[in-house]
């Protein structure tokens, strides 16, 4: 057997865990998922399951990691950057918010992983590779790209600070994506979708910049 059946089968070992990981924690809060459910769910032993992560938080810091790198590539997957950049930015704001209504499930967990984040007290090492991981993320960003993109083209205002103004969007679509996830909304009176707060917003940040 050579290097390369150790390391496909490493490999597989290890993308295996994330999934089992990944599966469980989208139907259950992770808190209360335990090594042996995802060994058992994974085919795997506890040995093979600590060859690969120290502990819980790890798996779960790789399954947020990977679930951003799927919504970044279905956001890619759906985007036009072959129009001028303002339609660019609106069909990555668009694509998102499909992303949103299609994975909830993702989303729900992206929030969860965000109160984990910010309240548990976590491993230093796990926290810097998730900066690294999110700063490089941003840095590459279709968000980014596309207001780079406006910029030059003379399709959004010049004044702006590409970094800065890429994270006040951020920031708002997220928020409301994830409460698209988790809530429902009533009036007495009159009925709003979420859809159409979505549109709304999309429309606001596009005639703002």
């Amino acid at each position: 057997m050579n290097n390369n059946w150790h390391s496909n089968i490493s490999n597989k070992n290890r993308e295996e865990i994330i999934q089992a990981g990944k599966d469980l924690f989208l139907k259950n809060n992770f808190h209360n998922i335990k090594i042996t459910d995802i060994c058992s769910l994974a085919g795997v032993s506890r040995v093979t399951f600590y060859k690969y992560f120290n502990t819980m938080d790890e798996l779960i810091f790789e399954v947020q990691m990977s679930i951003l790198q799927s919504m970044m590539q279905f956001i890619k997957d759906r985007s036009n950057f072959t129009v001028n950049g303002r339609e660019s930015l609106k069909t990555v704001l668009y694509a998102w918010i499909d992303f949103a209504k299609e994975h909830k499930e993702e989303m729900k967990f992206i929030v969860s992983f965000d109160l984990y984040y910010s309240t548990y007290d976590l491993n230093e090492e796990l926290k810097l590779k998730y900066k690294s991981f999110t700063t490089e993320d941003y840095n590459q960003s279709l968000l980014k790209s596309a207001l780079d993109k406006g910029i030059k083209d003379g399709s959004l205002r010049d004044n702006i600070n590409p970094s800065k103004t890429g994270m006040y969007i951020y920031q708002t679509v997220m928020g409301l994506l994830q409460r698209m996830s988790y809530t429902q909304i009533s009036f007495e009176y009159e009925t709003v979708t979420f859809d159409e707060i979505a549109e709304e917003v999309v429309e606001i940040i596009i005639k703002l910049y």
